[in-house]
């Protein structure tokens, strides 16, 4: 019975090896597809993922000098990229909160038709929060400034006055604050129909 068995075994083998050799060779003869992959510049995608990538690792000051350069330039919405990479790594910094602000206000006060975005409200949160980290006194004047263009005339006023308390006596920044506290009062005071229109240019926002 055992004999029978192993008869049984050897023959299947033997048929076997044959066809699996084959198979073998046959695979071996089927050439391999190489598939060509195009220039990094030829793919876009993938080329702004490496791009992306390598940003990744840049230090804060990178951002802010890349924002300082596009705010130069009056390219307010890549300045506004590069301040928001910066606060993000520095949620905390007063300065990158108050440049993101004086970028925001810059792409406000472009004025671009068909752009409903609420830069001016976006600056002003900045500005907030620079004031809110370490009492920014260039960002409670340009704060001033913006809300005097909203009318908002008391909230300008109470900006201006804490400038005018803890600045120093001189300091550009607080003579600047005196004088506009004055065109302020002015404004204030006038009757709705003789109220001073201030264009969006009329003032100079600080940046520093």
């Amino acid at each position: 019975m055992n004999k029978f068995r192993l008869i049984t075994v050897i023959i299947i083998a033997a048929a076997f090896v044959p066809t699996a050799k084959a198979y073998m060779a046959a695979k071996s003869r089927i050439p391999e597809i190489s598939m060509g992959i195009a220039p990094i510049e030829q793919r876009g995608d993938e080329q702004n993922f490496y791009t992306l990538l390598s940003n990744s690792g840049r230090k804060y000051e990178s951002w802010i000098k890349d924002g300082n350069q596009y705010l130069k330039r009056t390219e307010y919405e890549q300045a506004i990229w590069a301040y928001r990479k910066a606060v993000k790594l520095r949620p905390a910094s007063q300065e990158a909160r108050f440049l993101l602000a004086v970028a925001y206000e810059k792409r406000f006060l472009e004025g671009l038709p068909g752009d409903y975005t609420d830069w001016e409200n976006l600056a002003a949160s900045e500005y907030e929060a620079a004031i809110e980290v370490a009492d920014h006194l260039p960002a409670r004047f340009n704060l001033a400034i913006l809300k005097r263009r909203q009318g908002k005339f008391e909230e300008a006023r109470i900006n201006l006055e804490h400038i005018l308390l803890v600045g120093k006596p001189g300091d550009r920044l607080v003579k600047n604050a005196s004088d506009l506290l004055k065109e302020i009062f002015e404004q204030d005071v006038r009757p709705n129909s003789l109220s001073m229109k201030v264009s969006a240019n009329s003032e100079e926002l600080c940046r520093e």
